[in-house]
């Protein structure tokens, strides 16, 4: 059984989880995702059991996996320039810390370029738009 959780946005855990994804997706018009998840998960297959599914629903995606754990201020600016570059509305992150991490800054970042130096979004950072949906 999946078990929902929302907060800032919505995560899925357990048995079916991934199932979720699609019909998230969709219900809330979003029409391309950008898949951020770390080169183990891509190299091992996790990620493809994701994309998978958003093959099968013809639903778009890109994915980035340019995650290093512990992510660098460089890596954040990267997946921002990759995020913005591909044209994708969300993002679907696949993995655990580095993963989430890296995501949502660069979702924050993405609607709230003040905060591009990603140093300031330490602590509480005081963003003025929601993130893009993650």
């Amino acid at each position: 059984m999946a078990n929902r959780i929302v907060l800032n946005t919505i995560s899925y855990h357990g048995k079916g989880a991934i199932e979720n994804i699609v019909p998230e997706l969709t219900a809330r018009g979003y029409k391309k995702a950008f898949v951020c998840s770390d080169p183990d998960l891509l190299k091992f297959g996790v990620t493809k059991k994701v994309t998978d599914l958003l093959e099968a629903a013809g639903f778009a995606y890109e994915v980035y996996s340019d995650i290093k754990p512990n992510p660098t201020i460089e890596n954040v600016q990267h997946g921002v320039e990759a995020f913005k570059t591909s044209g994708a509305d969300c993002i679907v992150t696949i993995g655990g810390g580095s993963s989430m991490d890296t995501a949502k800054a660069i979702g924050i970042i993405a609607t709230n370029p003040e905060f591009a130096d990603v140093r300031s979004l330490e602590g509480v950072a005081p963003t003025k738009k929601h993130a893009v949906f993650t």
